[in-house]
């Protein structure tokens, strides 16, 4: 077997998981069927395979055979969760909701006690039916990964990702010192009058009602979502499906999963993006997101190699995913595209700037947690997850979720690697084309040079190359010390 023709069969294999993971992440399939498409191209995790791509000399191909190694040993446990998440339904109040729809539920429920019985009882329920299947497949990845020589689990991913996980986590520490002061001060403010709570008495069953804007749903109504996401591409020079390579499933579906995705079937020529409505803004902001991640995989140049149009490092696409939701909540964005007036899109704006602290804050802290977690026997962790995440996020977190609030192989940091390269980004096409760069062709082929790169570079090379600096949490800080000020 030759790199080339390893090459060929993965691409292949890449299309058929797509595929696979589209129709059962969509609720179009029930069963799924992972182990049999790894299963139909073995030699993509064999030792063979293992050893062109150390020979290779690209980072970017050792990472991802060590990554198909990795998932083909433990999709007998993701088809398990699958299968679970579908089937179970959570009790409260002597009522039964399907388990993937609760976080609907939560984050659309005035109700705080109804919120919290569900929180505990969905929290219980994943916990009892996952735990075991989560620290299965997490001892299982350990174990690969670390026959492969490279160091103790933690260090072999930097190496593989090349990304220093440890030097991200302390910069993530220092975000949260530098944000401590401002976040509670504004969360104060919403959890008062949007809730009547004092910050002592919020819990995580709290987070998606007290963020959701309800009284702005008129504002953004489902019918209008990819009309209004056409309207403003246009405006930008650009094509939302990229000449009919993107393709949208927005309707609600029994069995679609709560959490919005996007998923390349051929790069670039088959892009799914896939989305379970919920209603007002939330909506709009996911969709850009997942617009984002389309459309960077839509626009790849057709000649780049397998590795850049398939591989490398997913805070590239992550940055444009950000790129595209971070215009949901800039308030001159909104009066142009909502019905909004300028006072309620500046109302809005403010209550999705602490939003998004938020959760720039609670991914800092999840991958602090992460990190203990993975040189961890992952049997004591409960206690840590909940304190960590509390602290920083100023919620109380249920110890239940210490297993399942778990994204593989630290993709924590490929979201916070994005922030940072979002930010860098949306800062110098504001320099260069103003405030308004959303609508302004020189812009959308600023953003669209970008795209057709693929993950040819990475973030950090990116970023340096637009901005001359290199990643940091300086201009995410900024524009959120701006926009709470």
């Amino acid at each position: 077997m030759t790199l080339d023709r390893l090459i060929a069969d993965g691409e292949g294999m890449h299309e058929e998981l797509g595929r696979e993971y589209y129709v059962t992440g969509s609720g179009l399939k029930s069963d799924p069927e992972f182990q049999d498409i790894y299963d139909r191209h073995p030699f993509i995790a064999s030792d063979e395979a293992l050893a062109l791509a150390q020979a290779s000399g690209s980072l970017p191909l050792l990472e991802w055979i060590v990554d198909v190694r990795v998932g083909r040993a433990v999709a007998p446990a993701e088809e398990r969760q699958l299968v679970w998440e579908q089937q179970a339904e959570v009790e409260v109040n002597g009522d039964k909701v399907s388990y993937l729809r609760a976080p609907i539920e939560l984050s659309n429920s005035p109700d705080r006690d109804y919120r919290r019985a569900l929180d505990i009882s969905r929290a219980k329920t994943g916990a009892a039916g996952l735990n075991e299947i989560r620290m299965q497949r997490f001892q299982l990845e350990h174990s690969m990964v670390e026959e492969l020589s490279m160091g103790q689990y933690v260090d072999a991913l930097s190496r593989l990702s090349g990304i220093d996980l440890d030097e991200l986590g302390v910069s993530c520490t220092l975000f949260l010192d530098r944000t401590a002061d401002m976040y509670e001060d504004c969360l104060e403010q919403m959890a008062k009058r949007r809730l009547g709570l004092e910050l002592g008495r919020l819990q995580r069953a709290d987070a998606g009602w007290l963020f959701r804007a309800d009284r702005f749903d008129h504002a953004f109504p489902s019918e209008r979502l990819v009309e209004t996401a056409a309207r403003q591409m246009a405006e930008m020079g650009l094509d939302h499906t990229v000449s009919g390579r993107v393709r949208f499933d927005t309707e609600e579906r029994e069995g679609k999963q709560p959490r919005a995705f996007c998923v390349p079937v051929q790069v670039p020529q088959e892009v799914y993006l896939v989305l379970r409505p919920r209603g007002g803004h939330s909506d709009y902001r996911t969709f850009w997101h997942e617009l984002g991640h389309a459309m960077h995989f839509a626009s790849v140049e057709t000649g780049l190699p397998f590795e850049a149009r398939w591989l490398g490092d997913a805070s590239v696409t992550e940055g444009f995913a950000m790129l595209w939701d971070h215009l949901t909540v800039n308030d001159h964005w909104l009066s142009r595209y909502t019905d909004l007036s300028d006072k309620e899109a500046g109302e809005l704006a403010f209550e999705l700037a602490v939003a998004e602290l938020f959760m720039a804050r609670r991914y800092a802290a999840k991958l602090n947690y992460e990190l203990e977690l993975h040189r961890s026997d992952f049997t004591s962790m409960a206690s840590r997850y909940a304190g960590l995440l509390g602290a920083a996020t100023l919620f109380r977190y249920p110890k239940d979720d210490f297993l399942l609030d778990v994204d593989p192989a630290f993709y924590a940091a490929r979201y916070l690697r994005a922030w940072q390269f979002e930010a860098a980004v949306a800062t110098t096409l504001t320099e260069e084309c103003d405030e308004d760069w959303y609508r302004n062709p020189k812009a959308g082929a600023v953003v669209q040079d970008l795209m057709q790169r693929g993950q040819r570079d990475p973030a950090d090379k990116l970023a340096v190359e637009v901005t001359r600096e290199p990643l940091t949490f300086a201009y995410v800080t900024e524009r959120l010390e701006k926009q709470l000020a």
